[in-house]
């Protein structure tokens, strides 16, 4: 499945990618205490600084620190684009990432400009930092695979999300919010969402689902062809917005695109020449429907505001499909990484969480979801879903450190002793 081989001498050190998982809950329970503390009509509505201050919560603390771990991961071991000195790197992009995001959401949170400027400068250096390494590096590489030009196109459009998100914060800092502000605001998400978040699950998809679930192939011309598609209407949305020209016609675009490759994805999972049952999987088929749900109300604007877009397509089909990544990636390389070291008397994959607990954590999590939608209608419900949620992000903590531990007590012992997995 992987064109260079796994290979420990590709990977990064294990403890990079972990501590980039392991942060991303914490900023779930942030966002919970907002949704707890501040009122509901205020954080659910698009315009104010307080969904301003959430959504990057989600988008900064969670999306962008697992694709950044993962990332980190995947560029040696997937496309051969080994980075030097990992752990300079890492440390910095992690540090600076926690740090503004930190500023920047709750600058708006509690509208204090100083954190803006903190935000901005740190935020910055994160971004920069990784995606000029990951851009010289993607761009060296001489095998390339569909996910290896999916990943090229992730690169391209988070550095884009970035100079936009920039130019957002700068006009925030400087009182001058310019003529094509609301154009500008639109295309950052659209970049964001589809460019840095979707291009790479796309991407990382065509290698993941087929290797980790023993699945079918996604059609050659889906592989090759989708991500390109994606990345050229994101770019003549841009002049759609700015010209302010009807956007329907790329919408249903969009919306085809992207129903046709979930269509594929659950194909791939419910078709898997191994059917062996793995939790894992729900959270897939549970991301990916949602992504369905998601398109259709978009395309058909089907409530007066996008908060329930903004659940279901943040909660139902990002996270979800970041918890179940995490879920195999962490329990894969703690396997992989003691294997490499000679240790005989390991846990298998499997093994390394109960997967009890990730049920647990799945109808958890699955159960927020159902609230924070239902608060819509009936705002009192919102305590109940941001206490789920709560519970949630700590359980997955939780459930993410047993890995992690276990790792970490058996890699303290000689290899040769069978007695070290209890």
């Amino acid at each position: 499945m992987f064109n260079q081989g796994l290979s420990l001498d590709q990977a990064p050190p294990i403890s990079i990618p972990f501590r980039f998982f392991l942060s991303a809950p914490f900023f779930g329970v942030l966002i919970s205490l907002v949704f707890l503390i501040f009122p509901f009509d205020e954080v659910s509505n698009q315009y104010t600084h307080f969904a301003v201050g959430v959504v990057h919560l989600f988008t900064l603390g969670i999306l962008t620190m697992i694709i950044f771990g993962a990332m980190q991961q995947m560029m040696p071991v997937l496309a051969g684009a080994i980075i030097k000195k990992p752990q300079v790197f890492a440390n910095i992009v992690h540090s600076c990432l926690v740090i503004g995001t930190l500023g920047l959401s709750f600058s708006f949170i509690l509208e204090l400009k100083f954190l803006l400027y903190i935000g901005v400068v740190f935020l910055s250096i994160s971004f920069l930092t990784f995606f000029i390494v990951s851009i010289k590096l993607l761009f060296q590489v001489r095998f390339t695979t569909s996910t290896v030009k999916a990943m090229r196109l992730f690169s391209l459009a988070g550095i884009i999300t970035f100079i936009f998100g920039f130019y957002l914060a700068v006009c925030h800092i400087n009182l001058n919010l310019g003529e094509h502000y609301f154009a500008f605001i639109n295309i950052h998400i659209l970049f964001g969402f589809f460019g840095f978040a979707f291009l790479l699950i796309m991407g990382v998809s065509f290698q993941v689902i087929p290797m980790f679930y023993v699945a079918l192939d996604f059609p050659k011309f889906i592989q090759h062809k989708f991500p390109v598609l994606i990345f050229i209407l994101l770019f003549i949305s841009f002049l759609f917005f700015y010209f302010d020209i009807n956007f329907l016609i790329l919408k249903i675009l969009f919306v085809l695109l992207i129903c046709f490759f979930t269509y594929f994805a659950l194909k791939s999972l419910n078709n898997r020449k191994r059917p062996v049952f793995d939790v894992t999987l729900w959270y897939w088929k549970f991301s990916l429907i949602s992504l369905f749900i998601s398109m259709i109300i978009w395309l058909f604007d089907i409530f007066d505001t996008n908060y329930i877009l903004a659940i279901i397509f943040a909660f139902g089909f990002l996270y979800s499909l970041l918890q179940g990544m995490v879920y195999k990636i962490i329990p894969f390389l703690s396997w992989f990484h003691l294997n490499s070291k000679g240790y005989f008397s390991i846990p298998t994959i499997r093994e390394f969480i109960d997967e009890r607990y990730i049920r647990i954590h799945f109808f958890l999590h699955i159960l927020s979801i159902i609230f924070f939608v239902i608060a819509y209608f009936q705002n009192f419900f919102i305590y109940f879903a941001s206490i789920i949620f709560l519970i949630s992000n700590i359980l997955f903590f939780i459930n993410s450190m047993i890995a992690v531990k276990k790792y970490i007590n058996i890699s303290k012992t000689n290899p040769m002793d069978f007695s070290s997995f209890k």
